[in-house]
């Protein structure tokens, strides 16, 4: 009875062990990689759905619905504002609100977390804003 037992035990922590093993060889990215978003994961994040954002240097946050028409609407300090937006063939986000010309900017996910990026001269490449939440839909009709 007791050698019956022993061997279940030695095959229980063997399968943990391997199990251990395995994850360690692991090919995908990690979690704490950050990386550039393809073409394909900015449309499912932003076409069709509401976004709150944070710019990381002004501490203001916004709400914007990405419409699939191109249209941008935007709560940002209780002011409603309208604008247009695309997505161009390399992934960038593009956004204009106003006569104001659109910006185009790659977004990073980084740690599970979605930024918007700038690249200086140099290619050193600063976080500046961070997407905090993805609602699908028109979460501004409702208000």
């Amino acid at each position: 009875m007791i050698s019956r037992v022993t061997r279940i035990m030695r095959i229980v922590i063997l399968a943990a062990i391997a199990a251990l093993v395995l994850v360690g060889c692991q090919t995908t990215a990690s979690r704490d990689e950050q990386r550039v978003l393809t073409v394909d994961e900015v449309r499912r994040l932003f076409v069709g759905n509401t976004v709150e954002s944070h710019n990381l240097n002004t501490s203001f946050t916004s709400f914007t619905y990405y419409h699939p028409n191109g249209q941008a609407i935007q709560e940002r300090l209780w002011v409603r504002r309208l604008g247009t937006w695309s997505i161009q063939d390399d992934g960038k986000i593009c956004l204009a609100f106003g006569k104001r010309k659109a910006k185009c900017r790659h977004l990073v996910i980084d740690s599970g977390k979605y930024f918007k990026i700038l690249p200086d001269d140099k290619g050193k490449i600063t976080k500046i804003v961070r997407y905090r939440y993805f609602a699908e839909g028109n979460a501004l009709a409702k208000r």
